[in-house]
């Protein structure tokens, strides 16, 4: 008897909803209840034509003088308010910063700040944002004072 009463508290607990539903839109695949009875085809396929008409209305609602006169408008307050972001830090030294490989005490520490494999050690391997050229003129003007003849005096 104990083993009847205790498939009985068994079938209380299970839910009868969880049978398997048709999707919704007929399709012939199951639907679940999290994406309104539909199968992930459907539901993606009804996500996907949702979101795409969102993003081409607003352009064409906007009417055409503003948009005229805002590029003018925004053309010199664009550059000066352009906001520059933040480099980031490696705090991980034991890794390349490209690839995560481990570098241990052999890592090579670029002019850029980040440490490399010997795989993308070079800058040009690693996308390097330190502008070489610049650094050159720079070494190749203190280096190279400019040289003036003294002024004399003719009699």
């Amino acid at each position: 008897m104990s083993s009847n009463g205790e498939h009985e508290r068994a079938n209380v607990t299970q839910p009868e909803a969880s049978e398997p539903v048709l999707c919704a839109n007929g399709c012939g695949f199951y639907g679940n209840p999290l994406t309104s009875n539909l199968c992930s085809k459907c539901y993606k396929d009804v996500h996907a034509n949702k979101s795409t008409p969102a993003f081409v209305e607003p352009p064409a609602s906007e009417p055409p003088a503003p948009i005229a006169a805002a590029p003018v408008a925004e053309a010199p307050a664009g550059p000066a308010a352009a906001p520059v972001p933040e480099p980031l830090v490696q705090t991980n030294t034991g890794r390349c910063w490209t690839c995560n490989k481990k570098i241990g005490l052999t890592g090579f520490q670029c002019r850029c700040g980040y440490f490399y494999c010997p795989g993308h050690r070079y800058a040009d391997q690693h996308s390097c944002p330190f502008d070489y050229k610049k650094m050159g003129r720079d070494q190749v003007a203190k280096a190279n004072p400019v040289v003036q003849a003294a002024k004399i005096t003719k009699i």
